[in-house]
């Protein structure tokens, strides 16, 4: 199978282009190479491996690299809330119009999947008490989330006879990488406590779910050779129902297993998405369950901190 993984060199594509050759793909990856492509050199040369840069808001730039694939993923993106609003009028253009792009050269050269990398964010605000179903009112929140929301509803609208879109909700990703991020909670939180013994929570009452970066590649490879009756113009939510914690629980768990550790509570409504997901659906339709916890990705990265991995983690390479 040929696979082409557009930002394919970033935090969760870098580890979902070796799941994917791993597994026997044909793999190309496109990228911007925004913070480089360092975290693909390990495929680099593997006559099953093609790696080109490119943007997908020039459309002139994807035919030639779309065509002939049997099945794009679609990651590219101005990825949460504090990098689209640095910037919204990129956000837009790349998360909206690029995206746009990416779907209408799949439908010219006639590639028959789509998978696009949604999020859970476009739940918003949603009631912490009951976990939300792919069905549940988006809410979109931010300029992030508003334009997912956006092109979720065209490529869904465009599955037909041949061409097989899905869109996949992702979790907060956690979990080391090979192009990593200090930025989302679980290595923030993890790394704060290590670096400097005190965690501070805002808005600790609020819920999110979690899911490990190769849970992600896993799911990603799993709809991508899926039947498509089961996986055409649907849309799954990737997770775990045991990953889904309150950011205060997750302060705790990282306190439990980095001793000494302080939490400082800080009260925060200017940040009000709050939203407990349900993943019935990725787990009766696909078989699909995480393998990691929350603890395991913990543990993990306490693991590659304490042996060096990354000389200087505060470095602003791995933050978006």
């Amino acid at each position: 199978m040929r696979t082409l993984v557009i930002g394919g060199a970033g935090y969760v594509g870098s580890t979902l282009s070796r799941q994917l050759w791993e597994d026997g793909h044909d793999v190309t990856v496109l990228d911007l190479m925004a913070f480089g492509g360092e975290s693909l050199m390990s495929l680099y040369g593997n006559p099953r491996f093609r790696i080109a840069r490119g943007d997908i808001r020039d459309p002139a730039a994807l035919d030639d690299i779309v065509a002939g694939h049997d099945a794009v993923l679609l990651l590219a993106a101005i990825v949460g809330e504090p990098a689209c609003n640095r910037d919204p009028e990129t956000a837009v253009a790349t998360n909206l119009g690029g995206a746009r792009n990416v779907l209408a050269a799949c439908r010219r050269a006639g590639v028959p999947r789509l998978v696009f990398a949604s999020t859970c964010s476009n739940y918003g605000a949603a009631d912490g008490g009951a976990a939300v179903t792919e069905e549940a009112p988006l809410q979109p929140i931010s300029t992030y989330s508003e334009t997912k929301v956006a092109f979720e509803g065209e490529v869904l609208a465009a599955a037909a006879e041949g061409f097989h879109p899905t869109v996949l909700r992702l979790s907060t990703a956690f979990g080391v990488s090979a192009r990593m991020r200090f930025d989302l909670l679980v290595s923030d939180f993890t790394l704060a406590a290590k670096r400097d013994g005190k965690i501070v929570i805002f808005g600790e009452q609020f819920w999110r779910p979690f899911v490990h970066v190769r849970d992600i590649a896993r799911a990603c490879t799993l709809v991508a050779g899926a039947d498509p009756a089961l996986v055409s113009g649907e849309v799954f939510n990737v997770g775990g129902d045991s990953n889904n914690t309150r950011k205060i629980e997750l302060g705790e768990m990282v306190q439990r297993q980095v001793a000494g550790t302080e939490l400082e509570l800080v009260q925060r409504d200017t940040d009000p998405r709050s939203y407990r997901v349900d993943f019935t659906k990725i787990r009766e339709r696909l078989g699909f369950e995480p393998e990691w916890s929350i603890g395991d990705g913990i543990r993990e990265l306490c693991e590659a901190l304490d042996a060096g991995v990354w000389p200087d983690p505060g470095d602003a390479r791995y933050k978006n």
